[in-house]
């Protein structure tokens, strides 16, 4: 990440502290830190992906997280339907059963 104050290529996340983090994070915006300057800024979610202050390589890095996020997120969706299905079809066969006439 690159740092809007001094330009220097040396900002990381930062950790969230505080009220003032908080109410950024309702709004999307993520705290960083330079290294250099010791600067304090917020990147809204979309601007993580920004030419101006993410290098290339950055970019490539956050697209291939995304796409692997994305299919853990359906690889467990569709575990949970899967489970979903079969809990249901359980529960179909256990309604089915008849009592015994005595």
């Amino acid at each position: 990440m690159t740092c809007p104050n001094c330009k220097e290529s040396k900002a990381h996340r930062s950790h969230r502290a505080g009220i003032k983090d908080w109410i950024a994070g309702l709004t999307k915006r993520t705290p960083y830190r330079c290294g250099a300057c010791k600067h304090r800024f917020y990147v809204y979610l979309h601007g993580e992906t920004s030419t101006r202050l993410r290098t290339a390589e950055e970019r490539r890095i956050l697209r291939i997280r995304r796409k692997y996020k994305w299919r853990k997120s359906r690889r467990q969706l569709a575990a949970f339907a899967f489970c979903s299905i079969v809990l249901v079809a359980i529960l179909y066969f256990l309604m089915q059963q008849r009592m015994p006439a005595e």
